[in-house]
Formats: structure tokens, sequence, C-alpha cells
């Protein structure tokens, strides 16, 4: 898998710890929480938009991760949330696309485990919206995640499964990315 880059999530306090960021629903987290703000400084929407959000120009060929690899960006984000007093956490991605690329080996970190998403920016999650619901005969970790690439394989095939077997957009469509998971602790 590549190391992908950062991407800054809004803290809620629920067992989920994904990359599902459509902050759809009282607890749910918003990835990009500053880029929906009317009095943020367009700094952040078009360095996102030039940087970041791309994944939607490349959907054809799908080679890019909404995933920040500047450090840089990722301190003024921080700082500008933490200036708001709103509450985030750093997730570190890594998946099977190759693009963008990241070190991250000077970061602290949290093995979570393994997501099934969108690669663009609200990374819609397969696993948070259906496996409670659709596929409860497998069983998730203690944030919500499949612990093993193994595991979110068989969950794969299962929906692969399910979408040849039932009527068409009964699960959501689209392109999925695995993502191997961290919650960043510190900077070394």
């Amino acid at each position: 898998m590549f190391v992908n880059g950062i991407v800054v999530q809004s803290y809620v306090d629920n067992s989920y710890r994904g990359i599902d960021g459509s902050g759809f629903g009282k607890n749910s987290a918003q990835n990009w929480f500053l880029n929906d703000r009317e009095d943020i400084s367009d700094y952040f929407v078009s360095y996102y938009d030039e940087k970041i959000g791309k994944t939607y120009w490349n959907l054809e060929d799908h080679t890019w991760i909404a995933a920040c690899n500047d450090m840089d960006y990722i301190y003024a984000y921080v700082r500008e949330a933490e200036k708001r007093k709103i509450k985030y956490r750093l997730l570190l991605c890594e998946t099977d696309v190759p693009d963008p690329k990241f070190d991250g080996s000077d970061l602290e970190k949290r093995f979570l485990g393994y997501d099934y998403a969108y690669g663009t920016g609200d990374n819609y999650s397969a696993v948070y919206n259906e496996v409670p619901f659709v596929f409860p005969q497998f069983k998730l970790n203690q944030y919500g995640l499949f612990q093993t690439r193994e595991e979110i394989e068989k969950y794969i095939a299962a929906r692969e499964e399910f979408k040849r077997t039932h009527p068409p957009l009964t699960l959501e469509e689209g392109v999925f990315d695995i993502f191997r998971l961290h919650e960043i602790t510190g900077v070394k």
C-alpha cells in the first residue's frame, strides 16, 4: 500500500473512527471541516481545491486520494481549528492508489484498521454505512473497522455478491478504495 497523506477530520465521540467524513447526522465527523465555513480564509479552500480535492478530476483513471502530503498546510489547518476551538483528529491514510505520496515516518500513530470508502473529500464509507445494517455477520474492531486486510477483502467479496443478487442501487455505487488507517498521536 502507498502512504498517501493526512485527512483532517472533526472529532466526534463515537465508536467509528474511520475515514467517512460526510458530516451527516449528529454523530458523524466531517473531513476538511473548515472549508465549508464562510468566515474562513480563501487560502484553505483554494489550497484544498488545487492540491487535495483533485480526486474529482481523476475519477476515470482513479490515481489520486483526497489526502494532504504537505505538513505546512496541515499545521496551518490545525492552528486555525485550535484558534476556533474546534476539536479534530488526524488520519494517516494508506491505499493502493499511488498518489499523493507521503513519508509519514516521523509521525507517532495508532493503527485503527481497514475501511472501504470513496477516495474523494467526504470519503463515504461502505463499512460505516453498510456493515451494521446489511452485513452484520462481519465483526468490526473497537474502532468500527476491519482489523486485517484479509477480513476486509472477505467483506468486499460478500458485498459484490450481494450487488449481483439484489436490485440495482440497493448499495451505494462508486469507486471505492481500501484504506489502511492510523490516527496520528504526535510528531517525533
